[in-house]
């Protein structure tokens, strides 16, 4: 995915649902930091949706969304990509202070996404290996700060004995990205 598509998908969001703001919370979100990682060669070419969060979230709006933005709809069949709607319920697993880090997203006053540490560490608690992958390689290209990284993966709220099986995928993700 790229900005451009990300910035249109917001857009057409935004008119579907009137006086809302939206948050970019999947690995779309690294495009309003990064836009760079949606062009030719970047880490995000293969993405063909975005997460999006109404936000204030309610049900019926992202069941409208999702039935006109969502995979395997028209909107999708015509662009190519889609949007993933996002219950209210994700925002508990962000790390603590995320919305005071939100990053706006270019061309669309009504969305923020996620920081990019922010992004990296629920990348980190998630686990699976296409997530693990990027955070590597986001660490690895100097575009995420290992010490910040750790930080927002300290700030998740998490169950005491969930966090020592996170940080050895830390230490993992971070020894590879940074060796």
């Amino acid at each position: 995915m790229t900005l451009i598509a990300l910035q249109h998908l917001l857009r057409s969001a935004a008119a579907l649902a009137d006086d809302r703001q939206f948050l970019v919370l999947g690995s779309a979100a690294l495009l309003a930091s990064l836009p760079e990682l949606g062009e030719a060669e970047g880490l995000l070419t293969s993405t063909y949706d975005a997460d999006l969060c109404p936000d204030p979230f309610d049900e019926l709006t992202a069941v409208m969304l999702d039935e006109a933005l969502g995979e395997d709809r028209a909107y999708f069949r015509k662009h190519g990509y889609h949007a993933d709607i996002l219950r209210d319920s994700i925002l508990q697993t962000l790390p603590a202070g995320w919305r005071g880090r939100l990053v706006d997203v270019p061309g669309c006053p009504d969305a923020h996404a996620l920081d990019p540490h922010d992004l990296a560490a629920v990348k980190l608690l998630v686990g699976r290996p296409k997530d693990l992958a990027l955070v590597r390689q986001l660490l690895a290209s100097g575009r995420l700060d290992p010490r910040i990284l750790r930080e927002r993966t300290e700030a998740l709220d998490l169950p005491v004995e969930s966090k020592p099986a996170l940080f050895v995928r830390f230490d993992a993700v971070a020894g590879a990205g940074n060796g």
